[in-house]
């Protein structure tokens, strides 16, 4: 626990929110040896902060967004995804962009599939519609995308990477050889809704951003 400490302790350089200032780092995902090597059970710091999140819920206090952000950040250091999958799930850890960006980081790094999924959920209810358009072209859900982007309003996502990557990715072609031109397709849809007037009472479709 004194490696974890010691990080706390430390402040990241820059302007930052109070959560990321004393955010631990997440670490390399450990080999299957040195898994193993390590105690089943959970570090003393995490019980002794799992207690003290139990006791604040338990007198219906909701703990600090700093507490639940250091909570997180500690499970990932000591490899207790399964404590903080259920933290996550049963929503003791409560929805915040900090958290969002914390799930989006161990979806990318560690090519989680329960942190992807409740990035995707969280993201979609805090309204971070970037993370999940990055989500959606992570996992190669190609067909989603634009209809999302265009859906959420969100026009900011550079499409040039869908893109590049959908080109790149010859498996995905290979299952579906219309796939390029399908999402295309999609895309030049996007642009001519968006160029012409909306009906009365409806909002004016954003221009893709390629």
């Amino acid at each position: 626990s004194g490696g974890a400490a010691a990080e706390v302790a430390a402040p990241a350089a820059g302007p930052s929110s109070g959560c990321d200032r004393w955010r631990i780092p997440l670490p390399e995902a450990s080999d299957s040896a040195s898994r193993e090597s390590r105690p089943v059970r959970s570090p003393y710091i995490l019980t002794v902060v799992m207690a003290y999140l139990r006791s604040l819920l338990g007198m219906q206090i909701l703990p600090h967004k700093i507490l639940q952000c250091f909570v997180f950040d500690i499970c990932m250091h000591f490899e207790q995804d399964h404590t903080l999958q259920q933290l996550v799930h049963h929503h003791v850890l409560l929805d915040s962009a900090e958290l969002v960006a914390r799930l989006k980081e161990v979806s990318l790094r560690r090519n989680s599939s329960w942190a992807v999924q409740a990035c995707l959920d969280m993201a979609l209810r805090v309204k971070e519609y970037s993370t999940v358009a990055d989500l959606l072209l992570h996992t190669r859900q190609y067909l989603d995308l634009v209809p999302f982007l265009i859906d959420q309003k969100e026009p900011a996502f550079k499409l040039q990477r869908l893109l590049q990557q959908l080109e790149a990715d010859a498996e995905a072609q290979a299952d579906d050889p219309d796939l390029f031109e399908h999402v295309v397709a999609e895309i030049r849809a996007w642009r001519v809704e968006a160029s012409v007037a909306p009906p009365p009472g409806m909002d004016q479709v954003s221009p893709p951003d390629v």
